[in-house]
């Protein structure tokens, strides 16, 4: 029985080479599948609108995974990236807070993103939330924002 698993394992790969596969839009699509399920669930009269969506995201699911169009696939989950990111943006708290200062917001940087090392500091601005790269262990030292000119004091 282990030998026909790895058999069909490895003609399903053979199968996909050349193809997209999954990627986080894919991923997401089958999320609204399965809420699509449970909704069709507990609404029993509109049944038929859920089964429907459900099925037609489901096979546009498959239809993306199985492409051999993988430019296009490409560019329509970076709009879905662009997309997520705008309205997660949204929701993010903004301005001075303990979750967003000191270390974590180091670890936190994105790649290309200005990120500190064993010299520097990385603080962000009160007043524009502009990040600002200051020399470590200098003690208490006054920091003036290169975006909105304000100053303000901050344990290196």
């Amino acid at each position: 029985m282990q030998g026909f698993f790895a058999r069909m394992r490895e003609r399903f790969q053979r199968f996909m080479v050349g193809r997209y596969g999954s990627d986080q839009l894919s991923r997401f699509m089958l999320v609204i599948v399965v809420i699509l399920v449970i909704l069709n669930i507990f609404f029993r009269k509109s049944t038929v609108v859920f089964s429907i969506l459900s099925w037609f995201v489901l096979i546009l699911t498959y239809l993306r995974m199985f492409s051999r169009n993988i430019q296009r696939r490409y560019n329509e989950n970076t709009r879905y990236l662009m997309l997520r990111e705008k309205v997660t943006g949204l929701f993010r708290k903004r301005g001075p807070s303990a979750a967003s200062s000191g270390r974590y917001e180091e670890r936190r940087t994105q790649k290309g993103t200005m990120r500190s090392d064993a010299q520097h500091r990385i603080f962000r601005c009160p007043r524009c939330d502009q990040r600002v790269r200051v020399p470590r262990g200098k003690g208490t030292i006054e920091i003036t924002c290169p975006k909105c000119g304000h100053v303000f004091r901050k344990r290196s």
